[in-house]
C-alpha cells in the first residue's frame, strides 16, 4: 500500500515559487541573448540566412514560456511547480533547436550554450532524475546538429563505418541546418570537437549546480535549525523575566529603554505597556542618577521613590547581561524587607527608632542607640520617655507630632506608620529632633 504524498508546507512551496521565477527569468534572459546574437549577425550581414524564421522560432519560444510560466502562481504542490519547471526547460530546449538549425546548425557550435544557462537554476527547483531529464535534452540537441549536418554524417561514416542516418531521408517538415556561411568551410571533426565540449560543460554546469545546490541547502538547514533554537531561547529569556516572582525589568544599558518586564513590575508600577518605555519614566526614583549607574556597572542600592503621590523604599539590584551594543541590565526592584529598611534607618543620621504594633522597640539606629543605649532594643516604647502612654498609636492619622521629655531634654518625635511588609506588620517609624532642655523646678 503505496504512502500518501507529503505535504508541502506553505514556506517551502512560497520558496520553490521563488526558484521557478528565478528560472523562468533565466530562460527570458536567454531567449533574449539568442534574439540580439541573431539580429547583430544579421544587421552586420555576418550569416547568410533568413533571419525572419530565425526570429519567429525564438517568438515561439518566448511565447511558450510564457504560457507555461502563468500556471506557476496558480500551483500548489511541489510536485506540479516541479513538472512545470521540467515542461518549459523541454519546451525551451526543442524551440531554441529549431532556431539553432535555422540559424546555421553545427556553423554555430556555440549557440547550444543559451540552453545551459537555464540548468544553473534549474538545480534549486527540479529533482535529480527531473534534472537527468533536462540534460539530455540538451544531449539530444547536440546530437541533433550531428544528425541534422551532411557533412557530419558523411564524415563519421568515412571514418568511422557507422552510418547514423542521411540527410536527404529525413522528413521534409524537419528543419535541416541552414548554410550560414556559404564563404567558409570548417572541418566536420573541429565541429565534433565543438559539440562534444560543449555536451561536457552541460554535464559539468549541471553537476556543480546540484552539488552548490545541496550544500547551499545544507547551509540553509543549520542556518533555519540556529535560528529556531535561537528564537526559542529568546523566548525562554522573555518568559524568565515576564514570570519572574518579584518586579524585574530588562533595560538597554545605553538608553534606559525597557525591553521585558515581569508580569508583577508591570502590576506593582501600574504600567499597561512597559516594552519600549525608559525605566526612569515608568519609576519616579528620587535619585535617578543613582540608577543610571546601576545599569552601566550593576550593583545594588537602596532607593526612595514616589508611586501614585505615596513615598516608597525600594530596593533595587542590577545585574549587566552581555557586552557591546547589545549589553543589557537586568534589575530587580523589590519594595524594602526588614533588612532593608534597617539598613536605610541605620544610614540616617538623626535618631530613628521603630516601634512595632504592640509597643515594643523593635530597631534603634546608631544615634538613636547612643541616647537610649543598645539595650533598649525590646523594652516598652513607653519607657524611653517620661511622657508614658501610648504616645506612638497616633492611628488612624498616617503622621503626628508628639513632644517627649527624658531627663533634661525634650524631644521632637515625627511618627509615622508604615506597613513595611506583610511579614513583618505595621510599624511606627518615630524621628527625633532634640528640642530645648527641661529646667526642673527650684
Amino acid at each position: 500500500m503505496s504512502e500518501p504524498p507529503t505535504a508541502t508546507s506553505p514556506l517551502e512551496l512560497d520558496d520553490i515559487r521563488q526558484h521557478k521565477v528565478m528560472f523562468d527569468n533565466t530562460w527570458t534572459l536567454a531567449t533574449v541573448l539568442a534574439t540580439a546574437l541573431a539580429v547583430l549577425c544579421w544587421y552586420f550581414r555576418l550569416t547568410q540566412v533568413n533571419i525572419g524564421n530565425v526570429i519567429c522560432s525564438l517568438a515561439g519560444l518566448a511565447l511558450a514560456q510564457l504560457g507555461i510560466n502563468s500556471y506557476t502562481s496558480r500551483v500548489t504542490s511541489k510536485k506540479s511547480l516541479q513538472r512545470l519547471a521540467l515542461a518549459s526547460q523541454l519546451a525551451g530546449t526543442l524551440l531554441l533547436g529549431v532556431a539553432w538549425h535555422l540559424f546555421g546548425g553545427l556553423q554555430q557550435p556555440l549557440f547550444p550554450l543559451f540552453a545551459i544557462l537555464p540548468l544553473v537554476p534549474a538545480a534549486l527547483v527540479l529533482g535529480f532524475w527531473q534534472e537527468q531529464l533536462a540534460l539530455l535534452g540538451l544531449l539530444v540537441l547536440l546530437s541533433s546538429g550531428v544528425v541534422l549536418s551532411p557533412d557530419t554524417n558523411s564524415f563519421i561514416e568515412e571514418r568511422y563505418g557507422v552510418s547514423i542516418v542521411s540527410h536527404y531521408t529525413l522528413p521534409g517538415w524537419m528543419p535541416k541546418s541552414h548554410i550560414a556561411f556559404s564563404d567558409v568551410s570548417t572541418s566536420p571533426a573541429y565541429d565534433l570537437v565543438l559539440i562534444v565540449t560543449v555536451g561536457i560543460v552541460g554535464i559539468a554546469v549541471s553537476t556543480t549546480a546540484r552539488a552548490l545546490v545541496a550544500l547551499c541547502r545544507r547551509a540553509s538547514g543549520r542556518v533555519s535549525a540556529l535560528e529556531g533554537n535561537l528564537a526559542q531561547l529568546l523566548q525562554q529569556n522573555t518568559q524568565l523575566v515576564t514570570r519572574a516572582p518579584t518586579a524585574e525589568v530588562l533595560v538597554s544599558s545605553a538608553t534606559g529603554s525597557i525591553v521585558a518586564a515581569s508580569d508583577r513590575f508591570v502590576r506593582a508600577f501600574d504600567v499597561t505597556d512597559a516594552a519600549g518605555r525608559f525605566l526612569l519614566d515608568t519609576v519616579a526614583f528620587a535619585y535617578p542618577a543613582v540608577i543610571r549607574r546601576l545599569m552601566t556597572t550593576g550593583g545594588e542600592e537602596i532607593q526612595g521613590a514616589t508611586l501614585h503621590g505615596r513615598e516608597l523604599v525600594l530596593r533595587v539590584r542590577a545585574e549587566i547581561v552581555g557586552s557591546g551594543a547589545s549589553q543589557t541590565t537586568a534589575l530587580s526592584i523589590e519594595p524594602c524587607d526588614e533588612i532593608c529598611w534597617r539598613g536605610a534607618l541605620d544610614a540616617l543620621d538623626e535618631a530613628v527608632f521603630v516601634v512595632n504594633s504592640r509597643g515594643a522597640v523593635v530597631f534603634l539606629n546608631r544615634s538613636a542607640a547612643q541616647i537610649f543605649g543598645a539595650t533598649a532594643a525590646g523594652i516598652t516604647a513607653a519607657e524611653l520617655f517620661e511622657t508614658g502612654g501610648a504616645w506612638w498609636d497616633i492611628a488612624p492619622l498616617e503622621s503626628a507630632r508628639r513632644l517627649l521629655d527624658r531627663g533634661e531634654h525634650r524631644y521632637l518625635a515625627s511618627v509615622r506608620r508604615e506597613r513595611v511588609a506583610e511579614s513583618i506588620g505595621e510599624l511606627s517609624i518615630v524621628h527625633l529632633r532634640e528640642r530645648e532642655s527641661v529646667t526642673p523646678p527650684a
